[in-house]
């Protein structure tokens, strides 16, 4: 389950319950892992499945793009704090966490129907990659600069593309669905392994 969100303000002045929000989210979850598709789902099926009224759901979200980019906005995890005592570790934890994202079955059914139907959503599409996936980019790429910076990394490599290396392994079994071997601490510690070893100053 989801965890809740913090309470909003409906425009009538009432708190939105956000028990009915995390319902909501739960219930497209649910039914795209079940197999539905995004532009099949109607919002009066989510309704219903959520076990909420369909105003209560039109009241939270207008439209489908709405809703769908706070289901992938609950999916992620919180990014961890890094410290900085190396990019290795830095590196690693950030890959360590979305391992535990792509792990989750119900995350990666929901990323793998966004991707499916990305020429129906175009907005939804690029508002998951602006304000999602692109400060989760950052962060690789800032750990990846700062091993650049202190010798850790030879100072030639594109900073973007170590980063889009280092992921994209992870992504790529989270698109085929075998991700049953995959561990967040030991997968990270494996990948950041490998490639820094073609990535350390020689």
């Amino acid at each position: 389950m989801m965890t809740a969100m913090s309470p909003a303000e409906r425009t009538s002045g009432r708190r939105r319950d956000t028990r009915a929000d995390v319902a909501i989210i739960d219930a497209v979850l649910d039914l795209v892992s079940d197999g539905a598709t995004l532009s099949g789902l109607s919002l009066v099926t989510i309704a219903k499945t959520a076990g909420v009224s369909r105003n209560s759901l039109y009241r939270r979200w207008k439209t489908k793009d709405a809703l769908y980019l706070d289901v992938l906005e609950s999916i992620n995890r919180s990014l961890p704090e890094l410290h900085g005592r190396s990019a290795r570790e830095d590196v690693t934890a950030l890959l360590a966490v979305l391992i535990e994202r792509v792990l989750d079955k119900r995350a990666s059914h929901m990323l793998r129907a966004m991707n499916a139907e990305a020429d129906a959503f175009p907005e939804l599409h690029r508002r998951y990659f602006d304000e999602i996936i692109a400060p989760r980019r950052d962060r690789m790429n800032q750990a990846v600069s700062r091993g650049i910076a202190s010798g850790e990394i030879c100072p030639d490599i594109d900073p973007d593309l170590l980063s889009e290396v280092l992921v994209g392994p992870v992504l790529a079994r989270m698109a085929s669905g075998n991700t049953e071997d995959l561990d967040p601490a030991q997968t990270s510690q494996s990948i950041v392994a490998l490639v820094f070893a073609g990535a350390e100053p020689r």
